[in-house]
């Protein structure tokens, strides 16, 4: 599993991949709370909202790349698609992604192709930061017999470029 995950950082690095982003989170938490992996969680989103999708004029949809780790060498890089539902000053951020996962020395989530389905909540303290809290769910979808899913928590920190 860690060679799929060292081939494609090195396909990312060797490629001329230019990713445009307008805002970034940082976010840490807690990994697998409801189960006995449970250990800590840290990682960055790249928000690009100059990228956005319109879906039949009722949703716009803006592209999301990020990765994180834990404390026991677990690390998952994704890609997806997030929205944002709410006012300017309290709001709510939904997203979902795919992406490669290693398990290192914590959880076997089955195999290394994950989803990734989140929600969080924003509120703006100022035009260019936010703070909220969040909450994602990784799985395999049922790709693998081994399926055991991560449920995990977090605060965020969201700042515009």
């Amino acid at each position: 599993m860690n060679k799929y995950l060292l081939s494609l950082i090195i396909f990312v690095l060797s490629s001329n991949i230019t990713i445009s982003a307008t805002s970034y989170s940082i976010f840490g938490g807690t990994y697998d709370y409801d189960d006995d992996n449970t250990t800590n969680l840290f990682g960055l989103n790249y928000h690009i909202s100059n990228s956005e999708i319109d879906l039949i004029n009722i949703l716009t949809i803006n592209p999301v790349v990020g990765g994180f780790i834990t404390a026991e060498s677990a690390t998952m890089f994704y890609g997806g698609f997030e929205t944002n539902i709410g006012a300017d000053s309290i709001y709510l951020n939904l997203s979902s992604s795919a992406g490669i996962y290693s398990n290192g020395d914590g959880k076997d989530l089955g195999n290394a192709l994950q989803f990734k389905s989140e929600v969080n909540l924003f509120y703006s303290i100022s035009k260019e930061s936010r703070f909220g809290i969040g909450s994602h769910h990784i799985s395999n979808a049922g790709l693998n017999s081994v399926n055991p899913g991560t449920n995990n928590y977090y605060l965020i920190y969201n700042r515009n470029f």
